[in-house]
């Protein structure tokens, strides 16, 4: 991960951003406690993520003290080509990034308040519209980042499903390293009313939780995890909202964490251990990754078993180039795992490549292999492990 320098930057040294303000692109706001920031990044290929990129931009928030890692992006679905973009608020509380030669890109819209409001990076890594009293003093919160979560679940974060609009609130994958547009999986809440979570991989249930208790028993607190950290899960619901969400009850220490759903579908979770001297790192993969590889670099991805697949096979990311005619997908996919499951179930595909812009390309039998190992050869080609 890229360590962004933040005197290369401008934090506006505050965690607000009133009506007739601009974020620019090289500016940060900083949350009171010095946890989140919240400003512009250019994603990469090799789920690095930069500062001050001529690259396309993204308005995101992450923590300030570690890897450049978005907890959420505010614009997933259109970028800034290029660091014209800045991001303000009006009076009515809708959110907006403004570009040169392009118009705008609403973050959040419709709120049509009236009055005095602003928008807060709070320590939670939440992002809160809130009209402003008397004397400047924080009132209600009129919208959240918390209910518009992209990839990542922080406690305090309610999934489940929205009462009054009968929208689901979930977790979602991005489509690759490069796009956090919704990609082929989702996490969220089980609708049958058991008390779990469940991975969808386009509408189909791919992983389950199985039943949480209160106490954090699960899959998802891993055993490293609990040396230091004691979950509480909350199944609750209000008049507002059915959910599920998480805490960590005590700790040896300051602690943060968050889960992350990636595009292969699985859960990381990543649990930062501070202190006055260093800060600690503890990230562990959950389910559903249950394939029992040979080669932990491998695609983990569990597809159903085919005429001509065992559900042993794996796919094995190599640096170089394959020989023979490869043939494109007839559409855009989702990203890695749609171009992984298309080449599974066809018996001839020998390895697949799968491109930003959600394109698959696929080799089929005959086709050989050439490792080239080198930093030109960044895209890596995914090969089944019987091919050498």
């Amino acid at each position: 991960m890229f360590l962004g320098s933040v005197s290369a930057f401008s934090p506006l040294k505050t965690d607000t951003l009133k009506p007739g303000q601009q974020l620019r692109d090289w500016e940060q706001l900083i949350s009171s406690g010095g946890v989140f920031t919240l400003g512009f990044f250019t994603p990469t290929e090799s789920s690095t993520f930069l500062l001050g990129s001529a690259g396309v931009r993204y308005i995101g928030i992450w923590y300030q003290y570690g890897p450049i890692n978005p907890v959420w992006v505010g614009n997933p679905t259109e970028s800034v080509s290029d660091s014209s973009g800045s991001l303000s608020i009006d009076t009515n509380g809708n959110l907006k990034i403004t570009r040169a030669n392009a118009s705008p890109i609403m973050v959040n819209q419709h709120l049509s308040l009236a009055g005095n409001v602003s928008a807060t990076l709070l320590d939670s890594g939440n992002f809160v519209i809130r009209d402003m009293g008397r004397g400047g003093v924080p009132g209600r919160v009129l919208w959240q980042s918390f209910d518009h979560p992209t990839s990542m679940l922080l406690p305090g974060m309610k999934i489940g499903f929205n009462l009054k609009t009968k929208k689901e609130i979930s977790v979602t994958s991005w489509t690759s390293n490069q796009v956090p547009a919704s990609g082929a999986f989702r996490l969220g809440l089980d609708p049958s009313g058991a008390k779990q979570l469940l991975v969808w991989r386009h509408g189909e249930i791919y992983w389950s939780s199985g039943v949480l208790t209160n106490n954090g028993s699960s899959q998802l607190t891993l055993e490293l995890s609990r040396e230091y950290l004691d979950y509480e899960f909350k199944f609750g619901s209000d008049k507002y909202m059915k959910y599920f969400s998480y805490s960590i009850k005590k700790t040896n220490g300051s602690v943060y964490s968050n889960w992350l759903l990636d595009n292969l579908g699985q859960i990381t979770v990543t649990n930062v251990l501070r202190s006055n001297t260093s800060n600690r790192w503890i990230s562990e993969s959950s389910q559903p990754c249950t394939t029992d590889l040979k080669n932990s670099s491998a695609v983990c991805i569990t597809e159903k078993p085919t005429a001509c697949r065992k559900g042993s096979e794996y796919f094995e990311p190599r640096r170089g180039y394959m020989t023979g005619s490869g043939y494109y997908g007839d559409s855009l996919s989702f990203g890695l795992s749609d171009c992984h499951g298309s080449c599974w179930r066809n018996c001839s595909c020998i390895a697949f490549q799968s491109f930003s812009d959600g394109q698959c390309q696929y080799w089929g039998k005959g086709s050989k292999f050439f490792p080239y190992d080198s930093f030109t050869f960044e895209q890596k080609i995914y090969v089944l492990d019987s091919v050498k």
